[in-house]
């Protein structure tokens, strides 16, 4: 089967698979027990399968300080966390890694609609994402929300749904950003509770 034969298959299957995730209130094949992560900092919370390992970000890291133009000079910025899973009898993987970073707000008013989703297609800039998918929505202020989602197929031909989640608060961003094996139905419910789960949960 070709790649595109494929992509075209799996993209009908997860569509169909996706569906069935939002009629349903009751998903069988997800673990009882999630972890909902928020930084002490941070504006937004997300429920997760399990506690994120995480590194703070320090104003003066070595590594470049990722999404922020100007970040702030001094102290602890934010931090990447990050959970990753494996199906111990297929070898699939779930992927979730996510940027929290404290926000000047004139960076927050600068960043439109399109300067979000740039930033989003940028991470992805080396990969041929197919059937993507982009989203946006605004709230009060600088409250926005930008998601790209696409499909790749990896080295040993796995079909893989990949996401990423841009929120702004009044403060900071949040970056969350994922990646699975279509065809794993746990790891499409830990995708599907993640991403309905992302809440603002306002300043501290």
């Amino acid at each position: 089967m070709n790649r595109f034969a494929k992509l075209t298959i799996y993209g009908t299957f997860f569509a169909a698979c996706l569906y069935g995730l939002m009629a349903n209130t009751s998903y069988a094949f997800i673990d009882k027990g999630t972890y909902t992560y928020i930084h002490n900092e941070a504006e937004y919370s997300i429920d997760l399968p399990d506690a994120p390992v995480g590194a703070t970000v320090w104003a003066d890291q070595k590594d470049k300080v990722p999404f922020l133009e100007n970040p702030p000079k001094f102290g602890s910025i934010g931090e990447i966390a990050r959970v990753r899973r494996v199906d111990i009898d297929t070898g699939d993987t779930y992927e979730t890694e996510i940027t929290f970073l404290k926000a000047e707000r004139d960076f927050l008013l600068s960043m439109t609609e399109q300067r979000m989703k740039d930033e989003l297609n940028n991470l992805y800039k080396d990969m041929n994402l197919d059937n993507k998918q982009e989203t946006f929505s605004a709230g009060s202020d600088t409250l926005k929300w930008a998601t790209l989602t696409g499909f790749t197929v990896d080295e040993n031909n796995n079909l893989m749904f990949n996401s990423v989640h841009y929120v702004m608060g009044l403060q900071s961003i949040m970056i969350v950003k994922s990646r699975y094996n279509v065809e794993n139905k746990k790891f499409q419910g830990y995708y599907d509770t993640m991403a309905k789960s992302i809440k603002y949960e306002g300043l501290k």
